[in-house]
């Protein structure tokens, strides 16, 4: 009885500890009470787990409050690392895109149910938006999110969405299983996705998949102001770079 009752509190010790990474995350400095309180504990539990994750190296205490430490940096280059043949495989080609669009362009992957930046080059004329490497968006709202699930198996798609739903970012999000499952075909059959304002109300955006071996490793999209990303520009002349460019990963990949 009393390992099982040490083991819930283990685990409701890591999980506060991570709320209080992310928060810090979201934060970018915060201070200590106003920690607490986003987390829901009291000022004495926040201190003690700052005080550990200080003490590892993981977060960073200074005159603005707390944040977290480069230590991150280390594991997310250790993460980044799993997609080192696919990233070099790619960044030639993203170089490539930036220089025919002048847009921002992406390489995306799918991991834990969303949307993964893994690179991100911009054009002189791209647009900062709210994305970059290592952001996780809902896989449903982008155009490299909808080219991945197109080539997922059923039962995976399923899964997806049925843990993290179709909520609504803009009012063009897709927020059915139908107009989703409709859309899906659509990519499968025309080999792109596109995303009409769908993950903000100024962006427009084109993705295709990367396939090897029938399965899909990721995709890589094209992303600008939805006032400048319309006509044939946007459905077709992106578009056709992007086969052509996701064509070159996929024999790059195939012949490494």
């Amino acid at each position: 009885m009393g390992r099982n009752t040490d083991t819930r509190r283990g685990i409701k010790s890591t999980t506060t500890a991570f709320a209080i990474i992310e928060t810090i995350h979201e934060s970018g400095h915060i201070r200590l009470v106003e920690l607490a309180d986003a987390v829901g504990i009291a000022n004495s539990t926040a201190h003690e787990h700052l005080a550990s994750l200080e003490e590892a190296g993981y977060v960073v205490a200074d005159p603005e409050g707390y944040r977290l430490g480069l230590k991150y940096l280390d594991h997310g280059m250790q993460a980044k690392h799993h997609y080192r043949k696919l990233i070099g495989a790619a960044e030639p080609v993203l170089e490539q895109l930036v220089d025919e669009t002048d847009e921002a362009v992406n390489l995306v992957v799918e991991e834990h149910d969303c949307a993964v930046y893994i690179a991100r080059l911009t054009g002189d004329r791209g647009v900062p938006t709210n994305s970059w490497v290592g952001k996780r968006k809902r896989i449903h709202t982008l155009s490299a999110g909808k080219a991945i699930l197109a080539h997922l198996p059923p039962a995976r798609v399923d899964a997806i969405i049925d843990r993290t739903g179709l909520s609504g970012v803009t009012d063009e999000t897709i927020t059915t299983r139908d107009a989703l499952e409709e859309q899906l075909e659509t990519i499968r059959e025309r080999g792109v996705a596109f995303n009409n304002r769908e993950s903000h109300e100024s962006i427009r955006a084109v993705g295709a998949p990367i396939l090897l071996d029938d399965a899909v490793h990721g995709a890589i999209s094209v992303a600008g102001p939805a006032r400048r990303l319309t006509g044939a520009y946007f459905e077709q002349e992106i578009p056709d770079l992007l086969l052509g460019a996701v064509n070159e990963i996929e024999l790059k990949l195939a012949y490494q």
